[in-house]
């Protein structure tokens, strides 16, 4: 009981702090107008946070359960130790990213992943339950592409000259390596709400760049697609294995 209680908290505050920075900053400005103050082409339409409201109801379902069946109550605590670091390093990422303090932003943000990583293998390989590794698996990967986005902000706000590169490839470089890393969990793990979330913020991408940078609105496309492809294969195949066996 206690552990549900102190995640709780724990799950109030980082969405309390996050609702904040979104609509009533009480540390510099709402981090949208803060993403949108510089033209980085890697940067998902506004309508990308409305995930939040699906991954915010497990993240409760998440807290209820207790972080889900652990084999050993050490295993439990570790879970919800994690799970505490991880919701205060979101708020430290908040603060630094509305006081324009991006470096900050992007170490607190690394931190945050490392502990989610953390947390998130502390499940077995390829059990996903909506009480379980679920609710985990979706944040970790919106938070992936969100520090993907900070990166690219930062470099823009620094004046990064791209190596002789443009924005666009960077852009699509960006994506295929997220689409490798979704694709990593979704064929290792059986993990689709990875990929899955993935999936969105790539048609996030095109929604927002649109035909202003139509090479990376298709490689978005192209990729999500891709993504989503791969699962309802995956799926199928999973489906025959019982089948086969028997026969």
């Amino acid at each position: 009981m206690i552990r549900k209680l102190l995640m709780g908290i724990a799950l109030l505050a980082a969405v309390g702090f996050h609702a904040s920075a979104m609509f009533m900053p009480a540390f510099g400005r709402p981090v949208g107008e803060i993403a949108a103050r510089l033209p980085v082409v890697f940067m998902p339409s506004i309508y990308a946070s409305l995930i939040l409201l699906i991954l915010v109801p497990l993240l409760g379902l998440y807290v209820i359960r207790g972080g889900g069946p652990a084999e050993r109550p050490a295993t439990a605590n570790l879970r919800t130790a994690l799970f505490i670091a991880a919701s205060m390093f979101h708020m430290i990422e908040l603060i630094a990213w509305q006081e324009e303090r991006f470096l900050l932003f992007l170490v607190s943000d690394v931190a945050m992943l490392a502990v989610l990583a953390a947390l998130y293998f502390t499940y077995p390989k390829t059990e996903n339950r909506l009480s379980g590794r679920v609710p985990i698996s979706g944040i970790f990967s919106y938070f992936f592409f969100s520090l993907l986005v900070g990166i690219h902000y930062t470099l823009e706000e620094n004046d990064w000259g791209g190596l002789g590169l443009s924005d666009a490839l960077w852009a699509i470089i960006t994506l295929t390596f997220a689409a490798a890393v979704a694709l990593h969990f979704l064929y290792h793990h059986k993990d689709d709400v990875f990929a899955g979330v993935f999936a969105w913020m790539s048609l996030m991408v095109a929604l927002r760049n649109g035909l202003d940078e139509p090479l990376v609105s298709a490689a978005s496309l192209f990729l999500a697609g891709a993504v989503i492809a791969w699962m309802i294969i995956s799926k199928r195949q999973s489906r025959n294995v019982p089948r086969t066996a028997e026969d």
